[in-house]
């Protein structure tokens, strides 16, 4: 399994590494959602900075976005923030982050870890 989730009170981090798989990102998202604690996560990062290497397509991550796009409806509040620093990562993100632009879910792409968690307590802060 090329990653691990960890749960925070009102949050999750999702950690990428190694070779990824759009199968290995279904079943990560699939973990989630079938968890009674995500109807009230605030927060989610998903984190690709230990990723080596993606066997993904875009249609890959158009699934998983269309997943995330259902989710939605049982949790419209979640920030995700993205945290890709690799040029193959940053393209998958980007496309992910395309992808849902038009749900309720805020998404945006970070360097590193701690700007996605400064990102995150803003928002979460502030509602």
């Amino acid at each position: 399994m090329p990653y691990n989730i960890s749960w925070k009170p009102r949050g999750v981090i999702w950690t990428f590494h190694g070779t990824i798989t759009g199968q290995d990102g279904i079943k990560a998202n699939q973990a989630i959602y079938g968890d009674p604690r995500f109807d009230s996560l605030r927060y989610g990062i998903v984190d690709l900075s230990r990723a080596k290497q993606f066997n993904l397509s875009g249609e890959d991550v158009e699934t998983a976005a269309a997943l995330d796009e259902a989710a939605t409806l049982s949790n419209p509040r979640l920030v995700l923030a993205i945290v890709a620093d690799a040029k193959e990562a940053l393209k998958f993100a980007e496309l992910y982050k395309s992808a849902m632009s038009k749900t309720r879910w805020k998404v945006e792409i970070f360097p590193s870890m701690e700007d996605a968690e400064d990102w995150i307590s803003h928002l979460c802060d502030r509602e």
